[in-house]
């Protein structure tokens, strides 16, 4: 098998992981409490935020649910891994010039 076909390879299966584990995220994860909300509330303390958040709870208005996310985090995972393929790409043109 050729180089540039194991790394074609690798780069789906990595791919493939990374969605995997926002479907995992997102229906199995995302239920869960967040433990220094608990505690804050445990212990009376209050928000005073200094600032105002451009999403404020970590959601984006008209994407709630469950679906809406997961939409969210696969755009985001592909987009990331395209950023990161391309960096990629330029580092190495660059390595192989010197």
């Amino acid at each position: 098998m050729s180089a540039k076909k194991t790394s074609r390879k690798t780069l789906i299966i990595g791919l493939a992981v990374a969605l995997v584990f926002v479907l995992a995220g997102v229906f199995c994860f995302s239920y869960a409490l967040e433990t220094l909300d608990v505690k804050a509330e445990e212990l009376g303390a209050s928000e005073q935020p200094i600032y105002e958040p451009p999403f404020p709870d970590y959601s984006i208005v008209g994407f709630e649910n469950e679906w809406g996310v997961l939409l969210i985090g696969v755009a985001s995972t592909l987009l990331l891994f395209g950023v990161g393929l391309g960096v990629a790409k330029l580092l190495n043109k660059k390595v192989k010039v010197k």
